[in-house]
Parts: C-alpha cells; structure tokens; sequence
C-alpha cells in the first residue's frame, strides 16, 4: 500500500489529468457519429480530484477537500466580487457595446426567461448544480490550483490551470455547429476566468463554494448577454468585447496584488495541511 500510494503520490498532477480528461471526453467519439447528442460530461474534473486525493493523500485530505466545498466564511468584497463581478463585466460590456454600435438597442438583453431576480436565481442554482461549475470547480480549483501553488506563483498557476481548462473544453468547441462559443475570445475569457477565481478562492482560504458561486456567476450573465445575439451581426464583436473586460479585469488584479492573487507566501491557501508526503505517514495495511 505504501509503495502504491507513494508512486500516486509522486504522479498526482498526471494522473488527476488523464482522469478529468477520460471521464469526461468519453462520449466524445459518440457525437461524431451522432452529432445532437453530447461530445463531454462535466463530472470528470470532481471524480479525478475525489479519487486522487483519497489514493494519493488518503482519507484526511479527502475530508479537507470536501469540506472547502461547504466552506462559506470568506471577506465579503470576495463574496461581492464573486456573486457580483461577472454580472457587472456583462452590464459594462452590453453598455459598451451599445455605445459602440454593436448592438440596435438595450432590449436585446431581455431574453425570454429572465424577466425577474427569482428566474436567474434559479437559472444560477440550475447551472451550478448541473451545468458544470460545481464538478468543474472541485478538480480545478479544489485540487489542481493550490497543487501547482505549492510550487509556482499564484499567476503562473492559474494560467496552467486556465490552459488546460480551455482544453478541457475541446469537444463542446469543434462540434458546436452554432457557433455559440467563438474559440478566440472564449479561450481569452477563460484564460481571465483562472485569474479571477483564483483570486477569491485564495482570499477565502481555499473555499471551493465560492469558486463556484463566481463561475456560476459568469455563465449565467454570460448566457443573459449572449444568448440574444446569436446569429447577429455584432456577436462575434461582443464575445471579444466581453473578453477584454475580463482580461482587464485580471490585469488589474494581477497588478493590485502585485502576483500574488490571495497568496501570502509560496503555496497553498488552505487552512487544512491535508497534503503530507505518504513516506512521513504511519499508514496501518489491512
């Protein structure tokens, strides 16, 4: 067991990868064939951080890592930010894309189903609870963000974890015949995305809820923005103007925090050592 869980141990990054990447590209091959069904499901990321953790760490870390999910005391401007932010980056990108002729009117963002707060709120807990960011953020974020903080800056981190992220995301961006997500732009917000959310998961003290709670955020005022443009004129032009906003926005942050989004010193922000090496564990064989 100790020789197992050392190896783990050793390959944890890897093995967390081909794991996220396999439980949830398998469906993959099917939608070549059948192109309305799903090419991904989301729940690859949480499986590969659950099983990870648990081999490689064992139950403690497991317990730790599952207790961050829950984990809701954080300052409250992260919690505005969080909650907040994204919703005002759609606003300041729907008014400038006004002001830039991008767009004909102010009713283009009165979609149907989101005439009042109850109906994003509900669109926000259906997104958060089946939509991604829940199983998405418990691997990236939960798992392999203050993983490579350990090691590298908080920045440096978190455009490892935004590369892949944006990789991860592969099949919904070659077989999506909408043209819903332009890859340029939509690599260029998530790329900003790993910044921000780095930012209020380390100021949480490594709360994955809150991790979630922003990603929610920008999907849902990301669909509210988007989502009446599709197959206008101007679309293409809004996604990178919504882009921008958020790569400034992460510059500003970068800057701000002088690099180190969150983190006073080189590592983690967790306020459970979960992560110990297994060779200076008494591990009891059954």
């Amino acid at each position: 067991m100790n020789v197992h869980r050392n190896w783990i141990h050793r390959h944890r990054l890897g093995a967390f990868l081909v794991l996220a990447f396999g439980l949830s590209w398998w469906p993959w091959p099917l939608a070549l064939v059948e192109p309305d069904s799903e090419p991904m499901v989301w729940f690859g990321p949480l499986i590969a951080a659950v099983l990870v953790t648990a081999l490689a760490h064992g139950p403690g870390a497991l317990w730790a890592l599952a207790r961050s999910t829950i984990r809701w005391r954080a300052p409250w401007p992260t919690w505005a930010f969080a909650a907040l932010g994204p919703f005002g980056l759609a606003v300041l990108t729907g008014a400038a894309a006004y002001a830039l002729g991008l767009i004909e009117s102010v009713d283009a963002y009165q979609p149907d189903g989101w005439s009042t707060l109850l109906d994003v709120l509900v669109v926000m807990i259906t997104t958060a609870l089946l939509g991604g960011p829940l199983f998405e953020e418990v691997g990236w974020r939960g798992f392999f963000q203050p993983e490579l903080q350990r090691r590298h800056s908080a920045v440096w981190a978190s455009m490892v974890v935004g590369t892949v992220w944006v990789i991860w995301h592969l099949p919904l961006l070659v077989t999506d015949p909408t043209g819903q997500r332009p890859p340029l732009p939509f690599t260029a917000w998530v790329l900003a995305q790993a910044v921000l959310i780095a930012w209020v998961y380390n100021t949480s003290r490594g709360s994955v809820l809150i991790a979630v709670v922003f990603h929610t955020a920008a999907n849902t005022a990301g669909r509210m923005l988007l989502e009446p443009l599709v197959g206008e004129p101007g679309f293409s032009a809004v996604w990178w103007l919504m882009a921008a906003l958020y790569l400034l926005a992460a510059a500003v942050l970068i800057w701000r925090t002088r690099g180190r989004l969150g983190v006073t010193h080189l590592g983690t922000t967790r306020p459970d050592p979960i992560i110990t090496k297994p060779e200076e564990r008494t591990i009891t064989s059954t």
